[in-house]
């Protein structure tokens, strides 16, 4: 699904303009200045300085974020506590989004419009995708959950679609991305009829490029073409399962295209595996081409054994009741 995936990239092309704009006065001020004093010394210089250091700033801003959003280094070294089911949510300082929750060591922006109803049933949906349950891996959880934290995740949740929504949105866009690490959103009310998957879409789409990327690499890197995830992925492709032709206009941003290919066929896979498509997705989407559990393991056998050794010991899919939930939106 293409969601925000342009919508980052528009960003990323603002920040460049921003870049080029600095360069031009740069420019036009070293003009200036040898013109008007011939070469000589003056106060502008520090001017020029000013220029220089915030292009270089914002250059290596953008330098280190993986796959255009993910810091190269964690903010923090917390740890996320799998006994506190806490949703806490309050004011927030970001023009456009007057409220957030935390839950699992994961913000969530809340826009205008959006109920407290909603992003409770979000934070339901996303504490039972790692239930405590003895059976399963809990320190392999709290890691990549902590991984959320560390890396400062941050999910939007917009009201309608983020297309209808105007410049104001896009430079309060800009700073979650440059605060936090934004990968995706999730829509309230988006107009698809698809609300129990939208949620479970951009749920799955942090926890695999966050907590999955940095905890199993070996499995889930979205940066590694040698990944597990992106070598069934390329197989997927091969197979005519994957169809990647709507992220075409990504492909000038090589990093970016990757991770996003890589975090959506995470997702077709994962929810694919936990049987969701069927009662609750578009079985008619082009962009993938396998329906549930059983075909997945007829089709493409080795994404269902990637799933089978490494998502089945820290996740279960959300129950029928949490998802249910979600249809009174559509």
């Amino acid at each position: 699904m293409l969601s925000i995936n342009k919508c980052l990239t528009k960003i990323i092309n603002m920040k460049f303009l921003k870049f080029i704009t600095m360069s031009f006065c740069l420019s036009m001020l070293c003009f200036a200045t040898s013109s008007c004093n011939n070469g000589k010394k003056t106060t502008s210089e520090k001017q020029k300085t000013e220029i220089e250091e915030a292009s270089k700033l914002e250059t290596d801003s953008e330098q280190d974020r993986i796959g255009g959003f993910l810091p190269k280094i964690p903010y923090n070294n917390k740890t996320v506590n799998l006994n506190d089911f806490t949703v806490t949510i309050r004011n927030f300082d970001v023009y456009g989004f007057p409220k957030k929750m935390e839950t699992y060591g994961t913000l969530f922006a809340i826009m205008e419009g959006v109920p407290n109803e909603f992003v409770n049933e979000v934070a339901v949906t996303f504490h039972q995708m790692f239930p405590k349950d003895a059976s399963l891996d809990l320190k392999k959880q709290e890691e990549v959950l902590s991984a959320m934290l560390q890396y400062k995740s941050l999910i939007p949740v917009l009201k309608g679609r983020y297309e209808s929504l105007g410049e104001d949105f896009e430079q309060s866009m800009e700073k979650l991305s440059s605060d936090y690490s934004v990968c995706d959103i999730i829509m309230y009310k988006d107009g698809t009829g698809r609300q129990t998957m939208e949620v479970v879409e951009h749920l799955l789409h942090f926890i695999t490029s966050i907590g999955l990327h940095l905890n199993s690499p070996k499995e889930w890197s979205f940066s590694d073409a040698d990944s597990e995830a992106a070598e069934v992925m390329n197989k997927a492709i091969e197979l005519g399962l994957y169809d990647i032709s709507g992220y075409a206009d990504m492909l000038e941003e090589k990093e970016i295209h990757q991770r996003v290919i890589v975090q959506e066929f995470a997702y077709w896979l994962i929810s694919t595996y936990w049987n969701l498509q069927e009662p609750y997705g578009n079985i008619q989407e082009r962009e993938w081409n396998i329906d549930n559990k059983k075909q997945l393991l007829e089709k493409l056998p080795e994404g269902y054994n990637l799933v089978k050794s490494t998502i089945d010991s820290i996740m279960t899919a959300p129950s029928k009741e949490a998802l249910d939930k979600f249809i009174k939106y559509n």
